[in-house]
């Protein structure tokens, strides 16, 4: 799973280099002018008040760039960065939680292939995040205006539980060791929510 992360990490890592390094002959904008009380004012409401819907998970972001288009690329590549550490460190807390309810030590084949497992479907959880929200602003640079973008991103937790109990389901003795567990059970209540909201 780490490794994972630290990929995308990477990713961000060097897009927010190729965004802040684009071929400027001069001194450029100041793409990180002081705050102002119009900024503070004018950030959208869903960034300090995330919507609060079962299943899913939110996370935003801001940037700025000359180019409106790459205000938004460099939100989204930080928004996706937060959001894919947060995922991590809530899933790796699943692999405890295995560990203690079935009763088998960090070093069991059931618990390596259980995190084996959760690290397959994180592999993928991406495909499951889409943009929910959207704003561009225009603020007063030292050479100029330059854009301002807010971006919120929605991940949906169902899809990714869904696929984690499929994958479980197919291996008989992981599927042995956890359908006796408070984890399991809870599992299965997502997944069965998951269902009834898109009738899948």
């Amino acid at each position: 799973m780490k490794k994972h992360i630290s990929k995308i990490a990477m990713v961000v890592l060097i897009g927010l280099f190729v965004f802040n390094c684009g071929g400027n002959n001069g001194p450029g904008p100041d793409l990180s002018p002081d705050a102002k009380r119009k900024t503070i004012k004018n950030i959208p409401d869903w960034c300090t008040n995330p919507p609060q819907k079962e299943g899913y998970k939110y996370e935003w972001a801001t940037a700025t760039s000359q180019d409106m288009q790459m205000a938004l690329d460099k939100a989204r590549l930080v928004a996706t960065s937060n959001l894919a550490s947060s995922i991590d460190s809530e899933w790796n807390g699943l692999t405890k939680r295995a560990q203690e309810e079935t009763g088998k030590g960090s070093e069991s084949h059931i618990i390596d292939q259980f995190s084996k497992t959760i690290e397959n479907v994180i592999s993928r959880q991406m495909t499951d995040v889409r943009v929910s929200n959207t704003e561009l602003q225009e603020e007063q640079s030292n050479t100029g205006y330059i854009y301002k973008a807010y971006i919120q991103i929605e991940f949906d937790e169902g899809a990714a539980q869904k696929r984690l109990l499929a994958k479980i389901k197919a291996d008989e003795q992981l599927y042995t060791a956890m359908r006796a567990t408070e984890l399991f059970d809870e599992m299965e209540k997502k997944v069965e929510a998951y269902r009834e909201r898109y009738n899948k």
